[in-house]
């Protein structure tokens, strides 16, 4: 009885509660705020996409709304007007790979960069002559310039519970491991330091405060939203605290896992205080699963939708009221006026060179993609660590400020690669780049390549302009590498080039994308001969030439582009009347284009010629033309070119003329196709005509996969489906 009777006092004292409660919020005539907790969990924060779709259906206006690293992003857009189609739309049509990454994508980068990228599979911090660890994998500046771009409408706002939907997300205070509710400051800012996941990305300062991903301290929001206001809150979750052993695959798992023990305490504890939690059905997925977007979205959907039946209970507690979120661009003009622009940051020296470069002026009228333009342009050129910007609403006029924030730190690195090939076997590269070696914006690069050919080489870049991009460039090297002779299909003789070079030259790039160069080349070149026993060489000699060089490169990718041109003009002359030891003059055209039929597959076309007028006896070995083999050389590469069927240097002359055709067919995310045909001429008389029988041809079928060592390559060869195939392989970057 007594039993009874306490069970009849707790259900009563529960009904009164919610009864007071009711009667408290219709007295005071304060309406009821729903507030949504979105958790972290990368790619699977996509799911909060199909849950906001849901919860718009079902007429629940979300009045707070808080986010944690992924659950920040859908959360900080969503408070700002985007609608659930907008998101879906931006996750789905993003490069979210790219984003995520530290280093501009192939198309986007100066030339001068493109060769110094994508060879190196480890990098680290060099500094008071001691190799360090970085603090993080990426530096996050794509993602503070796509943060950037997304929230601009709204960077004059301070205070995040301004913003047409209040807003606040969480990240973990480094020094004290708590967790911290940003409700204030600069939006993009905030958002980005919630999601900085510790030794993926670089932690993030704001003021005196260093941050790491709020999931380190709190994943699911809930009691942060009650802080900003709301009485009843829904949480989506698509965490996995604690993962299965056999489930994790990469660094980023484990310490994901490492951490997953607390934050799997504090999810029981905001989930508590939840109203309503709605948990997709996502542990097939990675947090890298970026590429499956729509997947997601959809998988959120459909777990909010299971939840319908709560949803619309919590629904009916709200009084429908008229709210008119105006789209996030539309609050801007179709032309925006610059009244000023700030340059804050790192030195004097850096920031006015920045400011002549800048293509805006004050006063002018830009639009948003012009102003997004300009900015990548700004952050590509590579001569700053990073980079934002906040176009911030004028006190007495109609027009705005652009504030632009640069820094560079001194950061030197040193570097390693390595790759093997069927040819050279394997080849070692030791790298190193010093900035501000003796004025601000200039590079000291340094190579040191190992194996069958050797290279050692120093170049030094001193910026004219920072974009358009233009410098001076100084360039010694030394290589030493093998030719080898043919004759009647079989090796002659086997020879060792080695050539001390000086290069000094001045070049600009203009449309992101071209560069023009034109300098002058002193180099000292000797040639022994390794087999046989007659001496068909003088030992040493000499090259002093002018050279003018235009090349073009709109590649997608490094390796396995699917898309874009790439070209090269180049002239050398060299004549005994300034100084040289020989007297010739070298013409090189080579123009290569990929065009997609589908997003999947594309035609390739590569075309080359290339002439010298010069008597054989002037003629420097190394500056005839060789072709053969299955992988491009990286050492006189623009002298050297592969031919499916034939050996390398098989075929060897004065004159060049070569035609490729294929196609490549995309089987994976990062994983291709490829079959080519390739003919070619090369002889020491140049004519015009075209005379089939000249021509050797042959065909490849490649596999290639693209790693974090670099692409690794399959090629079988043959010069006549009936005669008999070789195999090679190359694995590694290029260099």
């Amino acid at each position: 009885m007594k039993r009874c009777c306490k069970i009849f006092l707790v259900f009563s004292c529960i009904i009164l509660l919610g009864y007071n409660q009711n009667l408290l919020a219709q007295d005071n005539n304060k309406p009821i705020k729903i507030g949504l907790a979105l958790s972290g969990g990368g790619a699977k924060g996509f799911a909060h996409i199909g849950v906001l779709k849901v919860l718009e259906e079902a007429g629940i206006q979300v009045d707070v709304i808080t986010g944690t690293s992924m659950g920040s992003i859908v959360g900080g857009f969503y408070a700002i007007g985007y609608t659930p189609q907008q998101l879906e739309e931006i996750a789905l049509s993003r490069d979210w790979d790219d984003i995520f990454n530290s280093v501009p994508t192939n198309r986007s980068q100066p030339l001068i960069q493109k060769v110094q990228n994508d060879r190196l599979i480890l990098s680290f911090p060099f500094n008071k002559g001691k190799i360090q660890l970085p603090q993080g994998l990426i530096g996050g500046q794509r993602i503070e310039l796509f943060l950037d771009q997304f929230t601009l409408p709204y960077h004059d706002v301070r205070d995040f519970k301004k913003l047409p939907i209040p807003f606040g997300c969480i990240a973990t205070n480094l020094a004290t491991g708590e967790a911290v509710l940003l409700d204030h400051g600069l939006l993009p800012e905030a958002i980005q330091a919630s999601i900085a996941i510790p030794s993926v990305f670089e932690p993030v300062k704001i003021g005196e405060q260093t941050y790491i991903d709020g999931g380190v301290a709190r994943n699911i929001p809930v009691s942060d939203a009650k802080k900003i206001g709301a009485d009843i809150v829904i949480a989506s979750d698509v965490g996995e605290p604690v993962e299965p052993v056999d489930s994790l695959d990469t660094f980023v798992d484990i310490l994901l896992q490492s951490v997953g023990f607390s934050m799997l305490q504090s999810d029981n504890i905001q989930k508590e205080e939840a109203a309503l939690v709605i948990r997709p059905e996502i542990s097939e997925y990675s947090s890298f699963d970026f590429d499956k977007a729509a997947e997601l979205i959809k998988i959120g959907e459909e777990a909010a939708r299971k939840a319908l039946p709560k949803i619309k209970e919590i629904a009916q507690l709200q009084e429908p009221t008229q709210r008119n979120i105006p789209e996030p661009f539309s609050t801007l003009p179709n032309k925006i006026l610059i009244d000023s622009i700030q340059i804050n940051g790192t030195d004097e020296y850096l920031r006015r060179r920045f400011r002549t470069s800048l293509e805006i002026r004050e006063g002018q009228y830009i639009s948003v993609n012009q102003l997004k333009s300009q900015m990548d342009a700004a952050y590509t050129s590579g001569s700053f660590d990073s980079m934002n910007y906040r176009l911030l609403s004028s006190a007495n006029s109609e027009g705005h400020t652009l504030s632009i924030t640069i820094s560079r730190e001194k950061k030197n690195e040193v570097g390693f690669g390595a790759r093997y090939d069927s040819q050279y076997k394997s080849s070692l590269l030791f790298s190193g780049t010093f900035n501000d070696v003796f004025t601000s914006g200039d590079a000291l690069f340094s190579d040191l390549r190992l194996g069958e050919q050797l290279r050692l080489k120093g170049n030094y870049y001193l910026p004219y302009s920072l974009f358009p991009a233009s410098g001076l460039n100084l360039e010694l090297q030394a290589i030493r590498t093998p030719i080898n002779i043919y004759g009647g299909g079989q090796v002659l003789s086997s020879l060792d080039l080695e050539t001390i070079s000086l290069d000094i030259s001045s070049g600009i790039e203009f449309l992101r994308s071209i560069s023009l160069t034109a300098g002058i080349h002193a180099e000292a070149f000797n040639i022994n001969q390794a087999i046989g026993e007659a001496l068909l060489f003088e030992n040493v000699n000499g090259i002093l030439s002018a050279r003018m060089e235009l090349h073009a490169d709109s590649f997608d990718r490094t390796y396995f582009p699917s898309k874009g041109t790439r070209f090269l003009i180049r002239h050398e002359l060299s004549d005994k009347l300034w100084g040289s030891g020989r007297t010739f003059s070298q013409l090189i055209g080579d123009w290569e284009t990929r065009i997609p039929l589908f997003s999947t597959f594309s035609l390739m076309t590569r075309a080359t010629a290339g002439r010298n007028y010069a008597s054989s006896l002037n003629l420097p070995l190394h500056y005839q033309f060789f072709s053969g083999g299955a992988i491009p050389v990286a050492i006189f590469s623009e002298r050297q070119y592969p031919l499916f069927g034939y050996e390398v240097q098989r075929l060897r002359g004065q004159n060049l003329r070569r035609l490729e055709i294929g196609a490549q067919l995309k089987i994976l995310k990062n994983t291709f196709l490829q079959f080519k045909w390739n003919t070619a001429d090369i002889s020491n008389d140049w004519t015009w005509n075209i005379t089939p029988s000249d021509f050797n041809s042959g065909f490849g079928l490649v596999g290639g996969t693209q790693t974090i060592i670099g692409p690794i390559k399959l090629i079988v060869t043959t010069q006549d489906f009936e005669k008999g195939y070789t195999v090679r392989l190359s694995a590694g970057h290029t260099f």
